[in-house]
């Protein structure tokens, strides 16, 4: 599967202290703009915690940051399996080989790399008679591109492994999600046509796929759980053609202008919570058709890990030209990657019991 294309491409006037609790302010200022995070998708951070605990259940982005750490660095998940063997009854042995169980581990590992960007301004006037020359302006600007930039890590994520940069600048390469399914009666992504469309048929095969494999379900901000589906506008687009979603969310749903009919939110069935998002990435260009096909996202609880080495920060350019150049850059340190489990005692290779993608039909109804 070919790597979707995203653009990621000196020291500050302040103190130490003064820099860092800015920092702090920045990740928080872009945090608050990530889809991800807005949807409630990502967990509190599990700071130097080394597993993934309690805490952290129900919630698909795993977060985990360890301040101090240098690009290129990397980060072991690790996990133990709950033992499965039978039980040993009556007079039998239980001791050595026969009876007692060994410890299952399992791991998968998460890069993280700097990513940087840059912008501000000449001075032409009295930067007292422009009101979008200041550094809050810029810090607003330059949060807003790393939010953008982070969401489309974790989209990058789930259709490849890692994040795109990680891929560009580690031993991290494009790795193909093992949990692949697709609308209709196609078997690959190259069978997809005009009739296998996101339906309700494919939130059914979604339900039962996540029972099936034991998915660990994901917590709403209702308190609800749940599995969710990220589909594109265009898949929307063909599920409320669906005469059964029509009718359970006109049954099953809430009354009045805020019903999914009316309002053109999101809804739910069978269990499976719907949101909508432009970032739904086509398939790889070597498909066939491959722009009226998008590749829906389905998941549980602990898809993604995102590890952060450093947080965001922006920084003062060190040549002003005598104060007539006020350039800013912002950068971070981090890294995403899927949840694909590797045993480190057992032969079988990876393990992926959190997500799937789901490739149906989707042409742009208004081209």
């Amino acid at each position: 599967m070919a790597t979707r294309e995203y653009n990621y491409s000196g020291g500050g006037e302040h103190d130490v202290l003064t820099r860092t609790a800015w920092a702090d302010t920045l990740h928080k200022q872009v945090q608050n703009k990530l889809y991800f995070n807005k949807a409630g998708f990502i967990g509190p951070d599990s700071g130097d915690e080394d597993h993934l605990d309690a805490a952290q259940a129900y919630y698909p982005i795993i977060q985990k940051t360890e301040l101090g750490r240098e690009g290129g660095d990397k980060i072991i998940m690790p996990l133990l399996r709950q033992l499965t063997g039978d039980a040993t009854t009556g007079a039998s042995t239980l001791k050595d080989s026969s009876g007692e169980e060994a410890m299952e581990f399992w791991s998968f590992d998460v890069w993280i790399e700097l990513i940087r960007h840059a912008t501000g301004w000449l001075h032409k006037m009295s930067p007292q008679r422009n009101k979008f020359h200041s550094k809050e302006t810029v810090a607003n600007l330059l949060s807003d591109w790393l939010a953008q930039q982070m969401d489309d890590s974790i989209f990058n994520t789930f259709y490849n492994g890692y994040s795109a940069h990680i891929i560009t600048e580690t031993g991290a390469s494009t790795t193909a999600h093992p949990n692949q399914y697709y609308g209709g009666d196609a078997a690959s992504q190259a069978d997809v046509d005009s009739v296998d469309v996101f339906n309700t048929a494919v939130l059914e095969r979604m339900a039962v796929w996540a029972e099936d494999n034991n998915i660990n379900p994901v917590r709403l901000s209702n308190g609800e759980e749940g599995i969710v589906a990220i589909i594109h506008p265009y898949q929307l687009h063909t599920l409320r053609d669906d005469d059964k979603w029509i009718n359970a969310n006109q049954h099953g749903n809430t009354r009045g202008w805020e019903n999914p009919i009316f309002s053109r939110a999101e809804g739910m069935y069978a269990g499976v919570h719907v949101h909508t998002t432009r970032k739904i990435s086509n398939p790889a260009s070597t498909v066939d058709d491959y722009t009226n096909k998008r590749e829906a996202i389905c998941l549980g609880a602990h898809a993604v890990a995102r590890a952060i080495g450093q947080r965001p920060q922006l920084i003062k350019r060190d040549d002003t030209d005598y104060g007539r150049i006020s350039n800013w850059a912002i950068d971070v340190i981090f890294g995403d990657s899927r949840a694909d489990w590797s045993s480190d005692t057992t032969s079988v290779s990876t393990s992926n019991q959190s997500s799937s993608i789901w490739t149906t039909y989707g042409e742009n109804p208004v081209s």
